[in-house]
């Protein structure tokens, strides 16, 4: 769902985006359809990519905090062994 949510924003972004450079420029750059539909698959393209690294940046969030977690763990182990070991001592 979230992808072509993106996409759709993309898309309008776009699309938004292509109708105000054409009011500004007065002029067609392309034929309308076509130039309307460029923008808008742009703007999908670069919703969908958005979307991409969002995932990608939440993989890698995932996997430091499951790194952290296990440093602890390590840490709280090592910890434990040398209490265990000054108190028998």
């Amino acid at each position: 769902m979230a992808p072509l949510v993106s996409m759709l924003v993309g898309g309008s972004v776009g699309l938004a985006t292509g109708m105000y450079s054409i009011a500004l420029q007065g002029r067609l750059v392309l034929k309308p359809r076509i130039s309307y539909a460029v923008y808008v698959a742009a703007g999908g393209y670069l919703g969908y990519k958005y979307n991409q690294f969002r995932e990608y940046e939440d993989e890698l969030i995932e996997r430091r905090r499951l790194d952290l977690i296990k440093r602890r763990d390590e840490r709280l182990e090592r910890r434990r062994k040398e209490l265990e070991a000054s108190a028998s001592s």
